[in-house]
């Protein structure tokens, strides 16, 4: 696959202006009138379809090996807002070609997804940033990590973990606008029988053994890797409120409500932490994400960032048994804790009653798939010295001080789950004109309402439900998931009692 993706110094600079660079202004400017005022009277999604089917897919077919001596018989962009992200559009892309040698005609189910919104909006919500390291994830970090295994004796297949990747681009496209834009054309696995999926844990493992492999054996090759990679920060450098302000004060929100019709939950050392946890950081909790952020040494990899249930896909056999997954939207990706990926899918994906039964057998299973690859990898036995600090105890150890990360995205992100159609399109719009209104985060406090009253109308007295997850005091700090998880974010003395949420289900 033969595509490109822009070095960390482009979107710097994009991020941090809105003017082009002179050569590209110059470039612009030679796009004739006529194409200019066909522009001018297309709407953006005519706009962007008339780019798939025309520019991006002449692209495709000479940029993979496969299409070689075929011809376009067809190609259709077709999309709908059932596909569509927050910051996404996604079109379906139909193509059928005919190999001249054969005659023979094949159709290929293709996914395009393109940033949304003006250059105002992708600022605010930082889009320039995550879609540019997307592409850069695809295009470069998951390639250089399929050369390292290359002649290892694993059994890795790292060509698993994503969709087929047919191009990859993030940078001028003056087809679509005159501001930075990310292509990203994917295979479509879904009528191959991919969807959503109920619980698997191998392929984190996997994912994240690699960074520690490089790590030991090329760690200058994985210097290298995570200097591409644009910081995501959640704050603002400008100390203005960011897009992950306004999201998680919608979970501090949930919280604290929640507490506050539940006095017989908040009670103790558990209504201390809170309230020095709301203290701290309710009007700005980007402060404690950007804490999480922290390195802490040897545990950091290149994580995904947003294993919430719509971005693995599994492909079931009869039995509903899974047989493979794959990874899509690497838009939150960042260099840091993996229990930021391994907190976020298990608060996200798993029922109370799996973690509540589970939690330190989900945890063993991830950490004894992370061991065996690296192993694998290192080719040595689990007395090897190197693989000391990776023990269980030790991961358990840094995994309690940063699971709190699951807490906090589920707060916010679990009600949208439960979203009508009608509250998603909602959300979707507002988030577009504007994240920081009144409107915005009161429909984020109510959305997930219907599907909820529907979910708990068996039980009485659960109308509580429609705006937090459930909320439970850990145990002496068995099975605890954020075991001593606020020691020194929260306060330095209180280890044992501290909250977990928990997923409706």
């Amino acid at each position: 696959m033969r595509g490109t993706y822009r070095s960390s110094q482009l979107v710097a600079v994009s991020v941090q202006s809105s003017a082009l660079c002179e050569s590209q202004s110059l470039l612009l400017r030679r796009i004739t009138s006529k194409e200019n005022c066909i522009n001018k009277t297309m709407t953006s999604i005519e706009r962007q379809k008339s780019y798939i089917e025309g520019e991006l897919t002449k692209v495709i077919l000479a940029n993979n090996d496969e299409f070689l001596n075929c011809k376009l018989i067809q190609c259709e962009a077709t999309t709908s807002p059932q596909l569509d992200g927050f910051m996404a559009i996604i079109f379906k892309l139909n193509i059928v070609v005919q190999c001249q040698k054969t005659l023979q005609e094949k159709c290929y189910d293709l996914i395009v997804k393109l940033m949304k919104g003006s250059h105002d909006f992708r600022m605010r919500s930082k889009s320039f940033i995550q879609f540019g390291n997307e592409v850069y994830i695809y295009g470069r970090v998951i390639p250089t990590f399929g050369e390292f295994l290359a002649n290892r004796n694993t059994l890795i297949c790292w060509e698993k973990w994503i969709p087929k990747v047919y191009y990859h681009f993030y940078g001028s496209v003056p087809e679509l606008s005159l501001i930075p834009e990310s292509v990203l054309v994917l295979e479509n696995i879904s009528p191959i029988g991919f969807r959503n999926p109920t619980s698997r844990l191998e392929l984190w493992g996997e994912y994240h053994a690699l960074s520690y492999a490089m790590k030991l054996l090329n760690e200058e090759k994985l210097k290298e890797l995570v200097d591409g990679i644009v910081p995501l920060c959640y704050q603002n450098e400008d100390n203005e409120e960011s897009i992950y302000d306004v999201m998680h004060k919608v979970g501090l929100t949930r919280l604290f409500g929640y507490l506050s019709r539940r006095p017989e939950v908040n009670t103790g050392n558990l209504r201390e932490e809170l309230e020095a946890l709301r203290v701290k950081y309710f009007n700005c909790p980007t402060k404690l994400l950007d804490r999480l952020r922290d390195d802490d040494p040897p545990y950091s990899v290149i994580h995904h960032g947003d294993y919430n249930r719509n971005n693995v896909l599994f492909r079931y056999d009869n039995s509903e048994k899974p047989l493979e997954m794959r990874m899509i939207d690497f838009q939150e990706v960042r260099y840091g804790s993996p229990a930021f990926d391994l907190s976020f899918f298990l608060y996200m994906n798993t029922t109370t009653a799996t973690r509540e039964q589970s939690w330190m057998e989900l945890l063993r299973y991830y950490h004894t798939t992370l061991f065996r690859g690296l192993m694998e990898i290192l080719q040595c036995d689990k007395l090897d010295e190197r693989l000391k600090p990776f023990s269980f105890e030790l991961f358990h150890r840094h995994f309690s001080r940063f699971a709190i990360y699951g807490v906090l995205i589920s707060a916010h992100f679990l009600p949208w789950m439960d979203c009508s159609e009608e509250e998603c399109e909602l959300l979707s719009n507002l988030f577009v004109q504007n994240m920081r209104s009144p409107e915005f985060f009161d429909i984020c406090l109510t959305a997930g309402v219907r599907c909820l009253m529907k979910k708990f109308s068996v039980l009485s007295n659960m109308l509580v439900k429609w705006d937090i997850c459930d909320f439970s005091l850990s145990s002496s700090g068995t099975k605890s998931p954020i075991q001593q998880g606020w020691d020194g974010i929260v306060t330095n003395n209180s280890r044992n009692i501290l909250p977990t949420i928990y997923a409706a289900g």
